[in-house]
């Protein structure tokens, strides 16, 4: 029988860690199977009363999440896709139960995380970063003629502001450990030790959920993002749906994105990107 992929272990202080280790590769993929791993355990964690709080981890070293199953995707037949459709809703309906929570969350990260990786981390209350080499936050989307669709183009700006979000959004931009640091993130820690400062931090901080997601006082209109190269649809779809989607309730905002995504995945752009994306893997 395989290990299992999504495993939840309680310690002593009453804060429960949630290790993704998907058996038989070297890093996390968010695949369908995956999402329902998640699923359930999330599911059994909202039941229980005798939790003081969630750290979601990674069993793989200097990887947290490496992205979205990108062969679901490829296959996709055009734009509002059945089956990316419930992939993507599967995706957001995990997030949202991780989310509400009756605990605070923190997502330790001491690796890649990458698109829908960065996702999940943005969906915890918090986030501590390691100082694994290989560290690096980013929505690399557009490169593969979409948008993010778990929340990315609303969570993220909420956590980084909306310039430095325009610019992973649009421009690829990765942060480093130390980069992450200054753009915000709630904790750092050595590489041995990130799973250790989330537990302090969800244990500490302080937990108003109810304030947390709200919509953002001010927001650049698209227009102003000019100086970014906003030539490719999805570049252009980013900067909209971001602009538009943080001055409304989160939910609202989800689902502005969610549309969007749904447009474009599966067109002839993003299907010619995804297969160069895969020829370079082979090549």
């Amino acid at each position: 029988m395989p290990a299992p992929a999504v495993r939840v272990d309680v310690r002593p202080d009453g804060v429960a860690v949630l290790t993704i280790d998907q058996p038989g590769g070297k890093v996390n993929v968010l695949t369908s199977e995956l999402w329902a791993d998640l699923e359930a355990a999330l599911d059994a964690l909202a039941g229980r009363t005798d939790l003081r709080g969630l750290v979601v981890a990674s069993g793989k070293p200097g990887v947290f999440i490496a992205g979205a199953d990108l062969k679901l995707l490829a296959a996709a037949t055009g734009p509002n896709d059945p089956a990316v459709r419930a992939f993507i809703g599967h995706g957001l309906r995990v997030l949202a139960k991780l989310d509400a929570l009756p605990f605070p969350t923190c997502a330790a990260v001491d690796g890649v995380a990458l698109g829908g990786g960065l996702e999940v981390a943005l969906a915890c209350d918090y986030r501590v970063v390691g100082t694994h080499p290989k560290v690096r936050l980013g929505m690399p989307e557009v490169t593969l003629g979409l948008i993010p669709g778990w929340g990315g183009t609303q969570r993220l700006p909420r956590v980084v502001g909306l310039e430095l979000a325009a610019e992973m959004l649009v421009a690829g931009k990765t942060l480093a450990a130390g980069e992450a640091h200054d753009a915000g993130i709630d904790g750092f820690a050595p590489s041995d030790r990130p799973i250790d400062r989330a537990a302090d931090l969800v244990l500490a901080a302080p937990f108003d959920r109810a304030v947390k997601w709200k919509p953002l006082a001010a927001v650049v209109p698209a227009a102003d993002y000019s100086r970014l190269d906003l030539g490719a649809p999805a570049a252009r779809e980013a900067v909209r749906v971001m602009c538009e989607g943080t001055a409304l309730p989160l939910a609202e905002g989800i689902a502005l994105e969610t549309e969007a995504f749904l447009r474009l995945a599966g067109s002839a752009e993003s299907r010619r990107l995804i297969a160069a994306f895969f020829a370079g893997r082979k090549g």
